[in-house]
């Protein structure tokens, strides 16, 4: 009865220091005056806990102000059922003489009485907090469960020291847990804060602990762990072993990774270190060999060095067997080594499916030219066979004797099939123009030589037959005469009429320059001679309009002067003007000075005020191509 009676009397004091927001100090004090184990719960917060950034949920302490007690008599709530029934059970009741609900501790336990005296159990919800008191308890029915983790009804929660239900991070001397919103501890994997968490149910010593800075086995597959718990993904790992790879799901690799544009492979069946990455060795995978360099990058399309020799690996990493070009070069992958299957062969012959090679010192098989003594020998680029006849190298012809075991014809005539060739030092065969031994020839496109009269270059020449009635060499061009009546210049080409008159005419003359131009007035024509005194060949022959009757061109020998681009005659304008005598000169026809329409155009007649006309382009080319100096002979 004085038990109860204190209980009341502090009740009374403790709504008295709430309404005067007295401390919980002013409480303490009158206790310990009433010298009775009543007291009243510490205002004090327990300490902050810091995870990778996040501040631990803070607790609050239970509140005996009884506008913030929420639970009714009778009434109990879990944090994830809202409001329930009342667990009772068979518990001790300590009835305050007090109507007023709250928080009494007994020899150091907490309990909340309800309006009516009763000590409530189970879970509430009081000050925005959830509690849990402990109904099950033979030895303190409804006692808060405080600073301890409990399993209720499977599930397990943890609590402060104040007695408030934990959510989010939880760290204690072993490591870290996590409480969902509902106070249930995460077990499992967990997405917090875009990253995956794995609390593991299993651990014996420690359920539901979470897994920070391993690997771990989950489900059949492996996991790595960093400090902070995250799962780590989508980035490499490194262990004292070697290397691994963690993809996006956080899966350790197993098998082709293809990273950053090269591939990797993570032996699955590694018994001492499943998944670790290959590196420097080579290794066979699915029946083919692959070759990994000290990064453990797959070698591909490159050479591989070993000591009984080399290997060649194509863009897939695979090792090669059998033929494969690299380069421009052939090599061949023995695929039948029993002791080195694909290495390559070297510095041997070797017959393969029926056919022999030569495969030189650095592997390649032998093609092209190969010379042997002052000889030399065409190896098929592709065949690896030695070539005979005619072969096309590099665009030009070569001819490869079989008469002479297949060696190169060098520098000279040959007769092929009938046909003259002519073959420089280095074996390519000639052809059109040739020059040799003083003499012309021409070989035309195929290289055979041509014989008899030839239009070349819209000019008829002649090249003597063998044992050709006119004489001259086999095949040389015949100049300077005249065959079957028709005149050759000194360059061979063919003249007749008028031009070969101008021909003749023209070797009586000599010029300061290498050209000279002759103008017949009365056949209105202009040749334009190049060489020197009695070997005049003939390069241009033109119709022209020299002065006409009444303004006649004027006669004689001349030399070539001043030139210009145009000058006006009223309203015609000429053209490309070059200049022989006074006022006297090649030019263009006429052109309008006004818009550049041709106003008259004709050559082959005598028309002009004396000067000599020409087509604008025949008129330019003399402009261009003519210097000072150069000799003019009109007659």
């Amino acid at each position: 009865m004085r038990k109860r009676k204190i209980l009341k009397k502090v009740a009374l004091f403790l709504a008295l220091a709430v309404a005067l927001n007295t401390s919980s100090l002013s409480v303490r004090a009158l206790a310990e005056e009433n010298d009775e184990e009543v007291q009243k719960i510490s205002a004090e917060q327990p300490d902050e806990q810091i995870m990778d950034g996040q501040e631990q949920e803070k607790v609050e302490e239970p509140d005996q102000n009884e506008n913030q007690t929420v639970v009714l008599e009778g009434e109990t709530q879990k944090p994830d059922e809202g409001e329930g029934e009342l667990e009772d059970g068979n518990k001790d009741k300590v009835i305050p003489e007090t109507s007023t609900p709250g928080w009494y501790q007994e020899e150091e336990n907490w309990y909340y009485y309800d309006a009516d005296g009763n000590r409530a159990s189970g879970w509430r919800y009081i000050g925005n907090c959830w509690y849990y008191l402990n109904g099950e308890d033979e030895q303190k029915p409804g006692v808060m469960s405080a600073d301890t983790f409990q399993v209720i009804a499977g599930k397990t929660y943890a609590f402060s020291a104040s007695g408030v239900m934990q959510k989010g991070w939880i760290h204690e001397a072993e490591g870290w847990y996590y409480a969902k919103s509902d106070g249930t501890f995460a077990d499992g994997w967990e997405y917090i804060n875009e990253s995956w968490y794995y609390f593991d149910e299993a651990n014996e010593e420690f359920p539901y602990l979470m897994v920070e800075n391993t690997r771990k086995t989950i489900n059949s597959a492996d996991y790595y762990f960093s400090n902070s718990g995250a799962m780590k993904k989508n980035c490499w790992i490194h262990e004292a072993e070697g290397w691994y790879y963690a993809l996006s799901s956080g899966v350790l690799v197993s098998g082709w990774k293809y990273v950053n544009g090269t591939w990797y492979f993570f032996d699955g069946d590694n018994a001492e270190h499943p998944y670790l990455m290959i590196s420097d060795c080579k290794k066979e995978i699915n029946g083919a060999e692959y070759f990994f360099d000290e990064s453990g990058a797959m070698k591909k399309n490159c050479w591989i060095s070993e000591p009984e020799g080399w290997y060649y690996v194509l863009s897939n990493g695979a090792k090669v067997t059998g033929w494969v070009k690299v380069g421009t070069k052939w090599y061949y992958f023995d695929p039948d080594n029993i002791d080195y299957p694909g290495l390559m062969i070297s510095g041997t012959e070797k017959t393969i499916a029926g056919v022999d090679y030569i495969f030189e010192a650095n592997g390649s098989m032998r093609a092209g030219w190969y010379k042997v003594d002052d000889d030399w020998y065409y190896y098929g680029e592709t065949s690896g066979q030695i070539c005979s006849g005619w072969q096309n190298v590099g665009g030009y012809w070569y001819y490869l004797d079989p008469v002479n075991g297949n060696k190169a014809f060098l520098g000279g005539w040959k007769v092929v099939n009938g046909a003259w060739y002519y073959f420089n030092l280095g074996g390519a065969m000639a052809t059109n123009w040739l020059y040799v031994g003083g003499n012309w020839y021409y070989l035309a496109g195929d290289g055979s030589m041509r014989t008899g009269w030839q239009w070349i270059d819209n000019n008829w020449y002649y090249f003597y037959y063998e044992n050709d009635s006119h004489g001259g060499s086999h095949g040389a061009m015949a100049r300077a005469r005249s065959i079957d009546g028709w005149q050759l210049q000194t360059d061979g080409s063919m003249v007749s009429g008028k031009q070969a008159e101008m021909l003749a005419k023209a070797q009586a003359y000599t010029s300061n320059t290498n050209y000279l131009i002759l103008v017949d007035r009365a056949a209105c024509k202009v040749s334009i001679f190049a060489g020197s005194f009695g070997a005049w060949n003939n390069i241009k022959y033109w119709d022209c309009a020299p002065g006409k009757a009444s303004t006649p061109t004027v006669s004689g020998t001349f030399t070539v002067q001043g030139k210009g681009y145009y000058f006006d005659s009223g309203s015609a304008r000429c053209y490309w003007y070059t200049q022989f005598y006074g006022n006297y000169l090649f030019h263009s026809v006429l052109y309008s000075k006004y818009n550049g329409s041709l106003m008259d155009g004709r050559v082959g007649i005598p028309l002009s005020h004396g000067c000599v006309r020409l087509q604008i382009d025949n008129a330019k080319w003399i402009y261009d191509n003519i210097p000072r100096g150069t000799k003019v002979v009109i007659y």
